[in-house]
């Protein structure tokens, strides 16, 4: 049957449920406890609570290595050497390596202690939107200020958004931004911003593009303004080993100042000015609202919800945090239909486990190996569309992964299997047929040392029951399985899920029930689900 419109759907009812719903999608999921304090608070109250707390965020600490300005390590000049380039390269990739798989652990760490994970949870949605990725970046600084910004921003202004996000290093490189000029302008960025960014498929033209391709030109990254250059660069020299540095830099000199026409509108327009004339498309409001509709597991039959957050969004002039108002108090986010029907990302469903189970764990590159092996590697999306989503999360060795999740989280035991069988090299094998199998030697090398520099900390994850049941867990089996799934399970169980734990719990010795139950609920298809 079609849903009523907005304008005739009654005022969703506001309770425990209702509170447990929103915090599974707004915060990773949270506590019986939780949605009970939550729900005591009228709905708008509660939301106007969770969008206030997520703009003062504190901003965490950097990692170690991230470095102000930074220091190209792999830089060439005319005098070095064949073989000084070589080592450079293979110890400052090494280096990188090490660095995104920190960069991997450290973004788990923020998402599983911050205090208010509704700016953890968009700077996610922003990951997987403004999409780059590390296996074509692979510069782990780069990655690291990409992710500042979306956190920065992930709730405010989205005219701020897009200029920073454009800007951003790791945008400049992946989508071929940093070497555009006058003299040939490259469309890459210029097609994925309007495609995939902001406006959506059938809203620009084959024009709009190469126009805006036109007024991007000019923009490159480089060191700190007035940093001498007493070396110089060997003549064509690969970018990445001609960089000095990552900061975004306009050159006059290389721009387009030439009258363009975009979107029906003409002038000398440059960057600026090309983010203004998105925020004035209507299309942009709508497009951002489905994704984020999407994105938050709501139902919008006939649109009318998107037409709200994007009525919102240019009442606003773009204010994401208004759009997410909407949503977070629209009958078609609390609809029946919606709960339970979103299948967890593999980042969701580990942090949401540990939040809810208050697991005593400190992130590791071994721990996040685990969402890349259930199908999303931090930092490295597959394709400038980010990661699909829905059912694609669910295949015959994701689900394997997800159904073993319980032993790394509360066991502390890490799965066998959980190793890609290789990489990508984008290296083509040498003319000379004798020097192949030395360079296959150094990647399979290459291969084992990123293996081991992932499980060199192992899992440190630990169950403790007086965490979640402060009292003391209950002695009562039926007791003690209700209280975990009034914790970790938002949506109704089938009627075989608590029979089953219940004989599971009956027929394990006393002290090691809180983590046998919790571990067969984590397993279960209901708690696969948001």
């Amino acid at each position: 049957m079609r849903q009523k419109s907005s304008k005739t759907q009654d005022r969703p009812a506001w309770d425990a449920g209702a509170a447990a719903h929103l915090l599974s999608r707004a915060t990773f999921g949270g506590t019986s406890e939780e949605a009970a304090r939550l729900a005591a608070t009228p709905m708008e109250r509660a939301v106007d609570s969770l969008l206030s707390d997520a703009g003062p965020a504190r901003t965490p600490a950097r990692p170690a290595w991230v470095t102000d300005p930074w220091v190209n390590t792999e830089r060439r000049f005319a005098d070095t050497t064949r073989e000084q380039a070589a080592e450079s390269h293979r110890a400052t990739r090494r280096r990188y390596a090490s660095e995104l798989n920190d960069l991997r652990a450290w973004s788990l760490r923020q998402m599983i202690a911050a205090p208010v994970p509704l700016r953890e949870v968009m700077t996610l949605f922003w990951h997987g939107h403004f999409a780059t990725a590390a296996g074509k970046v692979n510069l782990s600084q780069a990655m690291f200020q990409q992710d500042e910004t979306l956190r920065r921003l992930a709730l405010g202004d989205f005219r701020s958004l897009v200029r920073e996000v454009t800007l951003s290093p790791a945008m400049m490189m992946y989508l071929d931004l940093e070497g555009s000029d006058k003299a040939k302008p490259n469309e890459n960025y210029a097609r994925e911003l309007y495609e995939l960014f902001t406006v959506g498929i059938g809203r620009y033209t084959e024009r709009d593009v190469k126009e805006t391709a036109r007024a991007l030109t000019g923009w490159t990254l480089d060191g700190p303004p007035g940093a001498a250059r007493t070396r110089a660069t060997a003549a064509d020299t690969p970018r990445d080993f001609a960089r000095d540095g990552l900061i975004a830099t306009f050159v006059p000199e290389r721009h387009d100042d030439g009258v363009k026409t975009i979107f029906g509108e003409t002038g000398r327009f440059g960057l600026d000015d090309v983010v203004e004339l998105i925020l004035r498309q209507e299309a942009t409001g709508r497009f951002l609202a489905a994704k984020l509709i999407d994105y938050f597991g709501a139902i919008d039959p006939d649109e009318a919800l998107r037409g709200r957050m994007a009525e919102a969004f240019a009442a606003s002039k773009g204010e994401i945090r208004e759009m997410l108002r909407v949503l977070f108090t629209a009958p078609e986010f609390y609809a029946e239909a919606a709960r339970g029907s979103l299948i967890k990302s593999p980042v969701r469903l580990l942090v949401g486990a540990c939040r809810q189970l208050a697991l005593d764990v400190e992130p590791t590159p071994t721990l996040a190996q685990l969402t890349a092996a259930m199908g999303q590697e931090l930092f490295n999306p597959p394709n400038v569309k980010g990661w699909p989503g829905g059912r694609s999360w669910i295949g015959a060795g994701t689900l394997a992964v997800r159904y073993h999740l319980p032993t790394a989280l509360i066991d502390g035991k890490e799965p066998a299997g959980l190793e890609p069988l290789g990489f990508n090299r984008f290296l083509a094998l040498p003319r000379d047929a004798t020097q192949g199998p030395a360079m296959m030697a150094r990647l399979q090398g290459a291969m084992a040392e990123r293996s081991a520099a992932r499980h060199k900390e192992g899992l440190k994850c630990r169950f403790r029951p007086e965490l979640v049941f402060p009292k003391g867990a209950p002695n009562d089996p039926a007791a003690l399985v209700d209280a975990l799934l009034a914790r970790l399970i938002v949506t109704q169980v089938r009627p075989s899920t608590r029979p089953a734990l219940i004989a599971a719990c009956e027929a394990t010795p006393a002290a090691d029930r809180p983590a046998v139950v919790a571990g067969l609920i984590l397993a279960s298809p209901e708690y696969q689900m948001a």
